[in-house]
């Protein structure tokens, strides 16, 4: 586990997936990362690449041949390197492997890079295409889950339905249902969800599986949090594609997972082709990209 702190924050990050295991204030003993528990998530925090969300029947073909691969791809379950570190930085790198080159047909090296900066943590992804001539197909994404209440449990008024969930800018958003964790957009069924005024949070809000906004590589901040006590926490982008909000149902967890999304699951009319699949990023051979969002702690 590697630690790394300022004069406001302190992280812990798990080499195995390069999760964030903890994010606490120092002012404050409140931890604000959900810490897992096997009967709703067991996750924290996990890297999604280099898929995000499901494949249709977890499965994909890439020049003729089949792939099998897992949701939300296997950067999670990787142990990655420690190559850089400071007192409030920690830059963490995953390469392909024999393994990986099994499930994903690149050649490929994943840094991730967590930056205390005042109140807040800024992540960033560098994904580089190690090849020489072929072009990497992937997606990337983020699955930080945080813990509701905040405040403590033990205080009147700082339930989970007392927090809310504010996005700015302030308005109706393209909506997918990932039903059967599969998204609907370009199935005809895909509408919109109001957040126009905050949204009171509710268990009920994810009984249809995660709400995924199409963000378009708008600038974008979450809010999350209890207006009575102005406990929260604060996710903001300027350029994912899509935005994901989850919580576990019908097995209820006291979290909220806001996701920013560089990529999509499949939809059910997915051909399972990769170079056909909806939301996929190509890189160039020998090119770099990166993706990057920040959490604000209050």
């Amino acid at each position: 586990m590697i630690t790394i702190e300022n004069d406001q924050l302190t992280a812990q990050i798990n080499q195995h997936g390069a999760q964030m295991h903890s994010l606490k204030r120092r002012a404050s003993p409140v931890e604000y990362l959900w810490q897992g528990d096997p009967q709703s998530w067991n996750r924290q925090a996990p890297l999604l690449f280099p898929f995000v969300g499901r494949l249709k029947d977890d499965q994909y073909e890439y020049q003729g041949r089949h792939y099998h691969q897992g949701q939300h791809g296997f950067a999670r379950d990787c142990d990655f390197q420690v190559v850089n570190q400071s007192e409030s930085a920690v830059t963490f790198q995953l390469t392909d492997s024999k393994q990986t080159l099994a499930v994903y047909p690149f050649h490929f090296t994943l840094n991730v890079n967590y930056r205390l900066i005042g109140n807040q943590i800024e992540i960033n992804y560098q994904v580089t295409n190690d090849d020489s001539q072929q072009s990497m197909l992937y997606a990337i994404g983020a699955h930080p889950g945080f813990r509701i209440p905040l405040a403590g449990d033990r205080l009147a008024g700082d339930r989970y339905e007392d927090y809310q969930l504010s996005l700015t800018p302030a308005q109706s958003y393209p909506l997918s249902m990932l039903i059967g964790s599969y998204n609907d957009i370009g199935t005809g069924k895909a509408r919109t969800i109001d957040f126009t005024s905050p949204r009171q949070l509710n268990h009920e809000l994810f009984k249809d599986d995660a709400l995924t906004l199409a963000i378009n590589r708008q600038p974008i901040s979450v809010l999350l949090a209890n207006p009575a006590n102005h406990h929260g926490v604060k996710v903001s982008a300027k350029d994912i594609e899509y935005l994901g909000l989850w919580s576990s149902y019908p097995a209820t967890g006291n979290f909220v997972c806001i996701e920013p999304w560089w990529g999509i699951a499949d939809n059910i009319n997915a051909s399972g082709q990769l170079s056909e699949k909806q939301a996929i990023h190509r890189l160039a051979a020998g090119k770099n990209a990166n993706y990057q969002f920040s959490i604000q702690l209050f």
